[in-house]
């Protein structure tokens, strides 16, 4: 996709932000505490750059603006390595009580969640959950859900619910829940197992439009997750770049050495392929059809093979220094292979697209 001067200056904006208050230490520091992630940063991110407003119709408090701003924003906090809830709360979250059939019944969960002070986590699929109608005609859910983003932290989770009448989306309140965290390979995305019994649930969206809500859902949150990776890519990149016109041996700097330079080159490529498909994929969501699908498969599944391999491209071009647990570069790594566990990889995307295309 050719570069929007609009988008170019929200990247500098959100950039500008996040290389003052999200540099390495800050991130590691925020993934390290209680919570996991920053309340100041996420203040911030919500009261400067309002990013869960941003692709919400204007007529349920948003901005607006479509899916390819948004990616502007997944991708800095991609490469920055954000812990914070901005996947699982500004965009699923919004997204998914945006789409609500009744939007004034879940308008006081909606506004707060759009304002960051209500942080939503989302879990659809998985194993089963059911609802049965409560006695005063609302619902309560049962059963238990690993591995969800951000359920040790979210104030509301949105689930789904098998039901007499078919699957609905529910949001549930974080005190009606016994959640038990996950200790996973990726300290700035935390996971958490959720189990429910009998407890009060809202209704989202019911058994007429779960399968058009669902599905849309889970094609923003691969559309999403693909930004994030080609910021990472992007990053990476610029530093195993900067290293290697620094580090020197036999008296020269390393990048000079021509084996050095064809895997910078193979990076490079893998950084303009993640971007363009991922920059497709999420205009193809803004203009709706068909080839949504096929477009985010194919983004999720190059931008997945691409930040794995820049990955670990990144840690050998450190040297002995990238191998270390601690370094920078390990972070990255453990963000590519906790997606890959979390999302999927990108055997499961091509497997999708060979369905799309009818192979």
């Amino acid at each position: 996709m050719a570069p929007v001067a609009e988008r170019e200056e929200l990247r500098q904006v959100v950039r500008a932000l996040l290389e003052k208050e999200a540099g390495h230490e800050a991130v590691r520091a925020a993934a390290d505490s209680s919570g996991g992630w920053s309340p100041d940063l996420w203040q911030r991110l919500n009261a400067e750059l309002e990013i869960g407003r941003l692709a919400v119709p204007e007529g349920l408090g948003g901005h607006g603006y479509g899916f390819a701003e948004l990616g502007v924003v997944l991708e800095e906090c991609g490469a920055a390595l954000l812990p914070e809830p901005v996947l699982g709360s500004a965009v699923l979250g919004c997204q998914a009580l945006a789409a609500a059939d009744d939007p004034a019944s879940v308008a006081d969960l909606r506004e707060p969640a759009l304002a960051g002070d209500l942080v939503v986590a989302v879990s659809v699929g998985g194993e089963e959950v059911v609802a049965d109608r409560a006695a005063d005609g609302g619902w309560t859910v049962s059963g238990l859900r690993t591995r969800v983003l951000d359920g040790a932290t979210a104030d509301v989770l949105v689930i789904d619910a098998a039901a007499a009448d078919g699957p609905l989306l529910l949001a549930v309140r974080r005190e009606d829940l016994e959640v038990t965290s996950r200790t996973t390979i990726d300290l700035t995305r935390r996971q958490a197992d959720v189990r429910m019994a009998s407890v009060p649930a809202r209704l989202v969206v019911g058994p007429a439009r779960f399968a058009e809500v669902a599905e849309r859902l889970r094609l923003v949150a691969d559309a999403a997750v693909a930004a994030e990776h080609a910021g990472i890519v992007g990053e990476l990149l610029d530093q195993v770049v900067g290293h290697v016109t620094q580090r020197e041996q036999f008296g020269r700097p390393i990048g000079s050495f021509q084996a050095i330079k064809h895997r910078l080159a193979d990076v490079l490529v893998d950084r303009e392929r993640a971007r363009s498909a991922s920059r497709y994929a999420m205009a193809a969501l803004d203009a709706g059809g068909a080839d949504a699908a096929l477009a985010v498969a194919v983004a999720s599944a190059v931008c997945a093979d691409a930040v794995v391999r820049t990955a670990h491209e990144t840690v050998q071009l450190h040297g002995g220094i990238g191998f270390t647990w601690e370094h920078r570069a390990h972070y990255y790594l453990r963000r590519a292979l906790g997606d890959e566990g979390l999302f999927g990889g990108s055997r499961g995307q091509r497997a999708r697209v060979a369905d799309l295309v009818g192979v």
